[in-house]
């Protein structure tokens, strides 16, 4: 390693421990220390802050879980935004009394001004929390930990616990090169941990009721998928232009699967999403099952629950495959941290090819996708046939280029 990135490394551990001491002396100051075991007497009343959206929230799982055992006769409340109105976020995808009594959703439209954040902190405020655990953001600056402990503080929370600097602006891609990533859902639940005395990390299954799952069994019947046959559910939509593979890979993959290796092909997506699914459709030669647009939250859930494998790209519905218990085959591009948002749990196969220019962290490529195409549909193809013959896998497989 030359000096530059030496340099840059020694600054990147400086910070982070600098900024470490400066939050620490902060929160001495501003809240109690955690009160000693036992707990009932002292932290009855709790609430857990974390904003995003699916897949933000899905990697909170082992942590939310861990504070319900830790606190099992607390209320606990979750403070949380998708952030602009009508975005898919807790609200729509974790059930209500597993993890947490009460939930507060705000829209980043409704803290905009003074007096929406005042209305926030007010409701807050009727609630008296005595415990405030913030369950911290991958892209979390000093200042705004800063703000959210002051936030917390006026709440009336008389302690808080999770407050981070994950990680820096400046130098962003040298860490990303040679400082080690663990999987986004460990990295939240060791924020808060050793604060709270929290057991051993676990991967949590999320739970699904009877009623989505009822309704999606009938919307396979209709379709000529009875109740034992297995179908790969494949969804070729992404949020951003950086995560998306070629739609025609995709309707290459699905042709294979449904011709080939003898299973049926669900198309999912939302209904934004309806034009992408409408290609692959319109360049496949076979006829898959389409989805697009008719599932809420929880549906898409007892689909992926009940189909046979998910494949396609780094997106919410691949993070409600895992969290369900459903294999991957996962198409990642090489624009963030390698590793942080990889499925959770095991058996999952994540296809990623570095390049020159990853990680880029940018939401628009402009060099043709490079990392994502120099995935091929033979790999893709490989991947599927791996997972549903059942070969065992590693806890997780990731594919380079050479």
């Amino acid at each position: 390693m030359s000096r530059k990135p030496q340099f840059k490394l020694a600054w990147i551990g400086a910070a982070r421990h600098s900024t470490r001491i400066l939050l620490y002396l902060l929160r001495r100051a501003l809240f109690m220390s955690m009160p000693r075991q036992p707990w009932e007497n002292a932290i009855r009343r709790i609430v857990v802050y974390r904003i995003g959206n699916i897949g933000d929230i899905l990697v909170t799982l082992p942590a939310l879980n861990a504070i319900r055992k830790r606190f099992p006769g607390a209320h606990i409340a979750l403070l949380t935004s998708p952030g602009k109105k009508g975005a898919p976020g807790a609200e729509q995808i974790l059930p209500l009394g597993k993890w947490f009594d009460d939930l507060f959703v705000y829209f980043s439209s409704d803290v905009q001004s003074w007096n929406g954040r005042l209305r926030l902190l007010r409701r807050l405020r009727k609630g008296k929390f005595d415990l405030f655990i913030q369950l911290p953001n991958q892209q979390s600056r000093l200042r705004d930990e800063v703000r959210n402990m002051t936030f917390a503080r006026l709440a009336g929370c008389r302690c808080a616990v999770g407050f981070e600097v994950s990680q820096r602006e400046l130098y962003l891609r040298e860490e990303a090169l040679h400082v080690p990533q663990i999987r986004e859902s460990l990295r939240i639940y060791r924020s808060v941990a050793s604060q709270l005395f929290l057991d051993s990390y676990e991967d949590i299954l999320l739970p699904i009721a009877d009623a989505p799952r009822r309704q999606v069994a009938g919307l396979l019947l209709k379709a000529g998928l009875p109740e034992n046959e297995p179908f790969v559910v494949m969804h070729v939509g992404a949020k951003r232009q950086t995560n998306q593979w070629p739609l025609e890979r995709y309707a290459r993959v699905a042709d294979e699967i449904i011709w080939r290796l003898g299973t049926r092909v669900v198309l999912t997506g939302s209904a934004a999403e309806l034009p992408a699914v409408e290609r692959v459709t319109e360049l496949m030669r076979e006829k898959p099952m389409v989805v697009c647009g008719q599932l809420d939250l929880t549906q898409m859930a007892a689909l992926l629950e009940r189909c046979s494998l998910y494949v396609g790209n780094d997106t919410g519905p691949m993070h409600i495959a895992a969290a369900v218990g459903t294999r991957t085959v996962s198409v990642f591009s090489a624009r963030d941290f390698p590793e942080r948002w990889w499925p959770c749990g095991h058996g999952h196969i994540v296809l990623r090819r570095d390049a020159p220019c990853s990680p880029c962290f940018k939401e628009i490529c402009d060099r043709d996708l490079v990392c994502l195409k120099a995935i091929e549909e033979k790999d893709v193809l490989a991947a599927v046939e791996c997972q549903l013959s059942r070969q065992v896998l590693p806890p997780v497989a990731e594919t380079k280029g050479i």
